[in-house]
């Protein structure tokens, strides 16, 4: 994690595999880590990335007047150090202390993609170099991760939105659809263009990543 807080520009020799890949082979290296840590979150485990942690989160969401639905949601932590180092603000969350944490698996995300698990490895971290370097210039930054969301930085304000499927899946209380229905601040956390913290009035200048 303390390898992207940077204290510099980063420099034409700080990318060199993103430099080598076509953007069509990183994201297809992102689309691999993102089923991965889709995977991961099935199995109720929690995924560190280096910039902070996904994992699912047990709520209560009030629907009508009087009724309270359990709900298994995906969040997305950022990084503590992150959030001081770049004075970044984002939503509190807490992960349960007995949910199990793994790394991310560039072995297995290389046999997915059909790439070294080296290049992935580096792939993935000069990608996350690249975020953490946005951020430090104060530039709006939007994140897709393919079947799960998009991680968002606007005006130093950190938020992450789900793909409706995303969230549907990842519920094993079967209360998701009722709660997103039911409840306008559930409704919130769903990727839609235009209905969500991370969307714009215009997209000049906004950096897009994987990309």
């Amino acid at each position: 994690m303390m390898k992207y807080l940077l204290f510099k520009d980063l420099g034409p020799d700080d990318l060199p595999t993103l430099k080598q890949l076509t953007t069509n082979e990183i994201c297809k290296i992102w689309a691999g880590t993102s089923k991965y840590i889709r995977k991961q979150l099935l199995e109720k485990k929690a995924v560190d990335i280096g910039i902070g942690t996904f994992a699912l989160v047990l709520v209560h969401a009030r629907v009508g007047e009087d009724k309270v639905l359990p709900v298994e949601r995906p969040v997305f932590q950022l990084c503590r150090f992150m959030k001081m180092f770049y004075k970044l603000k984002c939503a509190k969350t807490k992960i349960p202390k007995e949910t199990p944490f793994v790394q991310l698996d560039f072995k297995q995300i290389g046999a997915d993609t059909r790439f070294r698990p080296g290049i992935v490895e580096q792939c993935i971290h000069e990608t996350l170099l690249f975020f953490a370097g946005a951020i430090r210039d104060k530039r709006e930054v939007e994140f897709s991760f393919r079947s799960i969301g998009i991680l968002a930085v606007r005006r130093s304000v950190v938020s992450m939105t789900f793909f409706e499927d995303c969230l549907l899946e990842l519920d094993a209380t079967g209360n998701m659809e009722a709660a997103l229905l039911g409840n306008p601040k559930m409704m919130k956390i769903v990727a839609f263009a235009g209905k969500n913290n991370y969307s714009r009035v215009s997209q000049d200048g906004v950096i897009v990543l994987p990309r």
